[in-house]
Formats: C-alpha cells, structure tokens, sequence
C-alpha cells in the first residue's frame, strides 16, 4: 500500500521528482493519471448525488434537473480544487462532496421531506423558483435552496476555522493515539455504501477489485519499455512507468466498464433488477440536458437560509473539517511526505471553505472537501502528481459547464461505484491502522481510548439511522444539528478519541509523543540543510511568485495563521534561490520507484518533498 514496506534502509524513495518539462512522456501521464483521479471523482460524485437526490421530497423535477446538479458539483470541484493545489495545503488532493456532507444532507432533506408529506395545505410546494430559467419547481425546489443554504453556511464556518487557525491548532494536537482510530473509521464509514452498490451485482464489482488487487500489488513492477525520460542535468535514463501498478485502478475501472457495456449491448440481464430501475430513471433524466451552459449564482434562486438550514450548515462544517484534517495527513502519509504544517492546514480549510460558498451559491446540494478515495488511489498507485489533479480540476470544469457531458457520467454501473469503494476506502484502514506502531498499544489506557472511539462511532450512528423519533429537545433546529453529528463516525471517533487523549493520565511514550519512529520526528542522519521544517515550507509554502507579491501585512492578525512562522521562514532561509523556486515549483509529480529496486541517487534540490524515513 505505501510503496515503501519493503525498501532497502536508507534507500530514498522522493515523493516530488521534478521532470522534465521539455518531454511530451511526462504530459501524457500527467493526462492519464488526471483521466484516473477523474474516474474516481465521478465515481463518488454520482454516489453522493444516487444516494441524496431520493430523499428530497417526492414530487419529481424537471428531466434535465439531476444532470445540471451533477454539473454543477462538478465546476464547483474542479475550481475548489485548483485554489486548494495552488492557495491551499498543495497536497495533490481532489475535491468532492464528500460522506460528511451527504450525512446531514440527508438528515435536512428527509426532514423536510416529511414535513412536505405533512402538510395538507400545500404551503411547502408554494415556493417555486423565481427566475425563468429554472427547472426544478414546488417542494423539490425549496428543499434544494434549503440544502444549498446549509451547504453554504458551512462553507463560512470552514473559511472562519481556517482564517482564525482552529484547525492548525487543533491538527498539532493530534498524536498517534488520535489519527489512528479517526482515519480507520473514515475507511470503514463507507462500508454501507459500499455493500449497497456492489449488491447490484457482486460479480462485476469482485472483478474491478481482482483486477486492482492483481495490478496494484503482484504485478506492481511490470513496466512498458516505450515511455522513458532522461534524468535531469545526468542526461541517463530513468527506468519506464510501471505502468500496471501506476494505473492500477484507471485499467480495471475502464475494462469492467467496458464489459459491462459488452453485456447490455446483447441485452444480458446482469444488474440487480430494484437498482438498475434506479439507475435507469437516473440515466434518462441526462438525455434533455443542454450541451452548454455555463453555471452562475441565483441560477435556481438563492440559498434559504432558515435555522434549519443554519443548523446542518454548523454539522457539516464541523465533521467536514474533521475530515480534511484527516484527509491531510492520509495524503502525506501515503506519498512520504513532511507533515502538514499549521499554516498550510490552515490555508487548505480556507480554500476548502471558499469551495463550499461557490457550490451553494450555484445551487449544489453538497460542498467540496478533500476526497479520501483519490487520496487512496494516489497511494495505491504511487503516483502523487499536483499536475495531473489539476488537470483533472480544467476538465470537471469544462464538463461543469455541459449538462449533457456531466450527465453521461452517469451511465457507469453502480457495481462500478461500489468496487471503486471497497479497493480505495480499505486503504484509508490500513494506514489508519499504520499509526498504532508509533504509541504503545499493548497499554490498556490506549487499548480502551480506541476501542470505546471507533465501537461507539459504529453504534450510535446505527442507532439513530433505526431510531430517529427518539431524539427530541422541543426545538427543530437542535434536533437536526445534534442528530446531523451523531450520525457522522468519524465526528464521534475524533471528538471522543481527542477527548479521552487529553484527559486519561498516560506517559508521553504510551501516547506515541516520543516515539523515534514517529514520522513527525527530526530524521536521523538528514542531510538537508535547513532540516525537516524548512523541507516542509518548501513542499507546502505558497509559490515564489506569489509570495514576493504579498504585502508584509499578511502576517498580521487574522492572516498570520496562513503564513509561516519567524522560525520556519529561518530554517527556510537557509535554502538557495534554485533550491526555493525549483522548476515548475513541485507541479510536477512523477510515481516513484517500485519497491525495493535501485533508485537514482537524487540530490536534495531536485526534490522538493523528500519522503519520511524510518529508523531503528
């Protein structure tokens, strides 16, 4: 999984190789791995949008409504994901509405639901769309401004969280004994979904996960001998891509794709009959979109914004940085990188935030977060390149921009969306599970700290999902907010993980604070100048030429907390011009080496964020 179990010590094993921009190879698998990070977003995208649209009120929209929705995530996504790769943390990171927003989306929406259900006047279709462009009308429509407003109010909370530092502050916090059982849980919070759309037919979904396994792990070192690239300024060749592990999950995903096309065009019935009627009405409702339209705020009339509304938007703020945090340090686990500083955390939050803002001004029933199936992906394939994820970001916005394009997405078979689940989510597990190694699991203090987090971020979500009725405080609003957190995993295994780390008594040992094999901890026998925290400032530091354009007043109250420290910008100081503005500053990623086979030797510049190291 993290490319680097069976490595040589001392071997290095760079998560940022600059390449040469002067060869046509490096683009086109830039391209490739932006055609794979596109597959997984729309995979998860129309899983959000499957899974939400059934619980808004019942009476049906207008045919192209569902592919416009669809669209629109889509140009919020691609834009939140350039601000968050340019702006923000610079961690190669997709954006998607992600589980922690569906959550109490669906808590809003079947509440409102029943509410429409209620009542016999019919004042809760009385609110139709103001503007003639409008396709969705009645209760449908409301409910969607009322879902949009939550959205949009968490996009304030998040830009106000990033802006003020809470999230710096509290990712500094969080040892070993927090991040393992919270990114645990995001990967078995999916399990649900997961069964449900490879219930549809488990052959096709088993298949797509064969073929990942297969690519992925045993064939891992297979490479294709027509794509090299000359070493930079050595003028040697660097070996071939491994280009079966590199796509390990592009390959399946567009051969099981392809067979199960070859089925339907021979009329073989092969999907489970209750969801492929599901899908079928989700299909057809593509074939009216228009070919061009251009996404714009007020579009469907502008976001409600009732205590309702108000209330989830708080929810989805709070579990939906919760999850960014953890998306953070998953991504740089995977690729070897420093860890995040407060800084950079900051800023992603922001840009994440802003994100949120432009998907409910335009209408969108779920905000942007950092995706944790792409981050995965990355790691299963070992292939971390910010260039490919942001030409991913250009082409969900043109497609954002055609319906028609936007809605063929939806003919991938649901089988597809739930095998694409089970091999990227399991990763978020295992790394999840990593992290225990650092703190002394054998304590019985740290023993209970996780079982009790991630046993009751099972249980009570379950409860609630078959007990609803039974929460009740006398005031709506409440009863959403409370209800849209509890039956959010990984909310309940960060809070209580975070709370039981600070206040059971324990050695700093036991918490994994003092650990050498912490990936956090100074690097025996680094050579780099300026040490870990000047690598980190020039793998996570804004690029060279926006930083000479910003004023010294940034640093003042409230934008300190987006930039670096007086100590960082020391340790940086020590680095040289070329050192600092590397070329194409750290956009291009290529994959790294397979595991446990020689690597050229790379000098410090030539990589700007050299991977972790373990010692003995």
């Amino acid at each position: 999984m993290n490319g680097g179990h069976d490595r040589t010590p001392g071997a290095a094993s760079p998560m940022f190789t600059l390449c040469s921009s002067q060869k046509m190879c490096s683009w086109v698998l830039s391209c490739c791995l932006a055609l794979q990070h596109l597959a997984v977003q729309a995979s998860l995208l129309c899983i959000f949008h499957f899974l939400l649209l059934p619980t808004l009120p019942k009476e049906l929209p207008h045919a192209q409504a569902t592919s416009e929705l669809l669209a629109r995530s889509l140009f919020a996504c691609g834009i939140s994901t350039v601000l968050q790769t340019t702006l923000g943390s610079r961690l190669p990171l997709i954006q998607i509405p992600s589980f922690e927003y569906l959550v109490p989306a669906m808590v809003l929406s079947s509440h409102l639901s029943l509410s429409a259900s209620t009542d016999r006047n019919g004042t809760a279709a009385a609110s139709t769309c103001p503007t003639s462009h409008c396709t969705v009308a009645g209760s449908w429509a409301a409910s969607l401004r009322e879902v949009s407003g939550a959205v949009l109010t968490s996009g304030l909370i998040e830009l106000l969280m990033g802006v003020s530092g809470v999230c710096g502050w509290a990712m500094q916090r969080c040892g070993p004994m927090v991040l393992a059982p919270s990114l645990s849980i995001i990967g078995l919070s999916a399990y649900k979904e997961a069964a449900f759309f490879c219930s549809t037919n488990w052959g096709i979904a088993l298949l797509l996960m064969l073929l990942t396994v297969t690519f992925s792990q045993h064939l891992r070192s297979c490479r294709l001998p027509f794509c090299t690239w000359p070493h930079a300024q050595e003028g040697s060749a660097e070996p071939p891509v491994p280009t079966l592990r590199t796509f390990s999950v592009l390959l399946p995903f567009a051969g099981v794709c392809i067979v199960c096309a070859i089925l339907s065009h021979f009329h073989i019935s092969w999907e489970s009959l209750d969801l492929a009627m599901a899908q079928l009405s989700w299909v057809n409702s593509t074939f009216q979109a228009p070919w061009v339209r251009i996404p714009y705020a007020g579009e469907w009339g502008w976001p409600l914004l009732t205590p309702r509304a108000l209330a989830v938007g708080i929810a989805m703020a709070i579990s939906c940085s919760m999850n960014s945090v953890g998306c953070y340090v998953l991504c740089g686990r995977l690729l070897q990188a420093p860890r995040l500083p407060p800084h950079a955390c900051n800023r992603g939050l922001c840009m994440e935030g802003l994100g949120s803002l432009l998907a409910g001004l335009l209408g969108s029933p779920g905000g942007t977060a950092s995706s944790i199936a792409n981050a995965c992906a990355t790691g299963l394939t070992q292939a971390g390149t910010r260039i490919s994820v942001q030409v991913s970001a250009l082409v969900c916005v043109v497609l954002g921009m055609s319906p028609r394009l936007a809605g063929f997405l939806t003919h991938i078979p649901l089988a597809v969306h739930g095998g694409v689940l089970c091999v990227t989510y399991a990763v978020a597990v295992g790394t999840g599970i990593s992290y225990f190694q650092y703190a002394d699991i054998d304590s019985g203090r740290n023993i209970f700290i996780v079982g009790f987090a991630m046993f009751m971020a099972l249980l009570v979500p379950r409860w609630f999902s078959t007990a609803l009725t039974h929460l009740a405080t006398g005031w709506v609003p409440l009863d959403l907010l409370f209800l849209s957190l509890l039956m959010v995993p990984v909310f309940l295994t960060g809070f209580l993980s975070f709370f039981l780390e600070n206040t059971v008594s324990g050695t700093l040992e036991e918490r994994g604070l003092l650990s050498k094999l912490a990936p956090w901890k100074a690097r025996a026998g680094d050579c780099h100048p300026c040490g870990e925290r000047g690598e980190a400032n020039q793998a996570y530091g804004l690029p060279t030429g926006l930083r000479r354009l910003l004023p010294s007043s940034c640093k003042a109250f409230p934008c300190c907390f987006l930039c670096p420290g007086n100590e960082e910008e020391e340790d940086n100081s020590c680095a040289t011009e070329e050192e600092i503005a590397a070329p194409g500053e750290g956009t291009h990623l290529l994959p790294k080496p397979s595991s446990g086979e020689l690597q050229p030797v790379m000098r410090t510049s030539e990589t700007e964020m050299p991977a972790w190291h373990t010692v003995a």
